[in-house]
Formats: structure tokens, C-alpha cells, sequence
């Protein structure tokens, strides 16, 4: 069963969300009604039948959204709604390695966030992991723990940016642990050039 909180305060975002998931739209309009609230809109998602069609559900999503009184949020949210998103199917342990690709993509998309680079780290922890055993970009995670590891940063990361309670500490946490990272991947650039050179000078 869906969080019908949580989830109509995400739903406000499904504008700004690629590839959102409508589905839950429909449990979410049949609690509405059980608690008496048959506007036109909530009936007509209720009617949907799953797999969704994005498309035609969304224009009655909108409207469902107008008769609670609730606004649709675009713009500037657009980013952490779709990190909210993601985040909340990672803390539900819904396909968590697709959504935590979800959020890699978004961090590069971003720039390199630095909200997301726990995720960005994570992403290419757990890869490192498969194939070698062991990571140097998450300090602490392994294969038994990564996936209760990403599961804390979700929290962590909610906590912090949707629900404003980022200390100026952990701000500062961050940003040492990104330039940490850039120095990291400046030496091993160049060490990739030196291994280089030294090939091309003994030809």
C-alpha cells in the first residue's frame, strides 16, 4: 500500500518528474473516495486500469490535483522533485539500483551536484564492488551493506533537501568531500599519463 501522504505531496510534482509513475495514482484516488472525496477527476484516475498510459491520465491528474486545493509545483523544484522521487522508491527497496542510476544521471546532468554526490559516489562504489571486490569512492560500503548504505543517504538526503534540514556542518562535510574527490581522480589522471608517456618513450 502506497504512503497516500507522502505520495500526494509528489504527486504535485509529476510535471517535473521523467518518466513518473502514474500508477499508484489509482490506489491513491480509490482512498480518496473511501474517505468520501468523489470529485470528478479523483473518480476518472480511479477508473484507470494499471499499466497506466502517462499521457491520458495526466491532464486528470492535474485536475484531480486543482479540486483538493493543491498546487502543481514546476521550475525550481523540478530537480528535487525528481530526486524525491527516486529517493522514496529507494527507501519503498523498489528497483533500487535503477533509481540510484536515476539519481547518478541526475548528478551529471546537474553538474555535479554537490547534494547528489553521495549517490554519484555510491554508483560507482557498488560497480567497483562487482567487479573488483572491494570500493574506493564510499568509505564503509560493501556488498553485504550498499544497499542499506544507499538507504541511509535517502534519508539523509530528504531530510536534508526536501525537508530543509541541512546543518552548515554537514554543507561544509561535503564540499571538503568533494574536492577530496577531484584531487583523487586529478592523480589518477595523471597517473594514466605517465603510464602513457612511459609506453610511448620506449617505442
Amino acid at each position: 500500500m502506497i504512503n497516500h501522504e507522502k505520495y500526494t505531496e509528489i504527486l504535485q510534482w509529476h510535471n517535473g518528474i521523467e518518466y513518473f509513475d502514474y500508477n499508484p495514482a489509482i490506489d491513491w484516488a480509490i482512498e480518496l473516495i473511501r474517505n468520501g472525496n468523489e470529485s470528478d477527476n479523483i473518480l476518472i484516475v480511479a477508473s484507470f486500469s494499471k499499466p497506466v498510459d502517462r499521457e491520458e491520465i495526466k491532464p486528470y491528474i492535474t485536475g484531480a490535483l486543482k479540486e483538493l486545493n493543491l498546487n502543481e509545483k514546476y521550475g525550481e523544484y523540478s530537480i528535487i522533485a525528481n530526486v524525491h522521487y527516486y529517493l522514496e522508491q529507494i527507501l519503498n527497496d523498489y528497483e533500487m539500483r535503477k533509481n540510484l542510476s536515476k539519481l547518478y544521471e541526475i548528478c551529471l546532468y546537474t553538474n555535479m551536484d554537490s547534494r547528489l554526490m553521495p549517490f554519484y559516489f555510491l554508483y560507482h562504489g557498488w560497480c567497483e564492488l562487482e567487479e573488483i571486490g572491494e570500493n574506493d569512492y564510499f568509505e564503509g560500503a560493501d556488498l553485504d551493506n550498499i544497499e542499506e548504505v544507499i538507504k541511509d543517504q535517502a534519508k539523509i538526503c530528504i531530510d536534508q533537501y526536501v525537508f530543509g534540514k541541512e546543518s552548515l556542518d554537514k554543507i561544509e562535510e561535503k564540499e571538503v568531500l568533494l574536492k577530496s574527490y577531484n584531487l583523487k581522480e586529478e592523480i589518477k589522471i595523471k597517473a594514466i599519463w605517465q603510464s602513457i608517456k612511459s609506453i610511448w618513450n620506449k617505442k
